[in-house]
């Protein structure tokens, strides 16, 4: 019986340390931005208190990236978390439709009394549903 125990405990602990191949696109997203910022990963890696290994294993998936150090990284390169997601799927499936993503950065483009008057529009249709 502690046997059985003991060898699903070990079991458990070796699969939740699996990465998956969700970490994988993830960690490639990470590496398309920091390239494109011309960032070098030991640079980013300073940034947020971590040695530049951390951020190879980020980018290839062999380490997950918990959700605060996701967002400390995006702080640094200046991308928000919806820009970040933007053209990532997950079985096929989609985190932000382009159309999504295209509405967010039409809307930051707007001066502020626009985008006031869209979410007045939008609460308005929203209370009628």
């Amino acid at each position: 019986m502690i046997s059985q125990l003991s060898d699903h405990l070990i079991f458990k602990a070796q699969t939740s340390m699996i990465t998956t191949q969700t970490d994988k696109i993830l960690g490639h997203r990470l590496r398309q931005i920091r390239e494109a910022q011309g960032l070098s990963q030991e640079k980013l890696a300073k940034e947020i208190g971590v040695v530049f290994q951390q951020i190879q294993k980020y980018e290839s998936g062999i380490n997950r990236m918990s959700c605060s150090r996701l967002l400390k990284m995006l702080e640094v390169m200046h991308i928000s978390i919806i820009d970040f997601f933007a053209d990532i799927a997950i079985s096929e499936q989609p985190l932000i439709s382009k159309e999504e993503h295209l509405l967010v950065k039409a809307y930051r483009q707007k001066s502020p009394q626009t985008r006031q008057a869209i979410l007045v529009l939008l609460e308005a249709d929203y209370k009628f549903r």
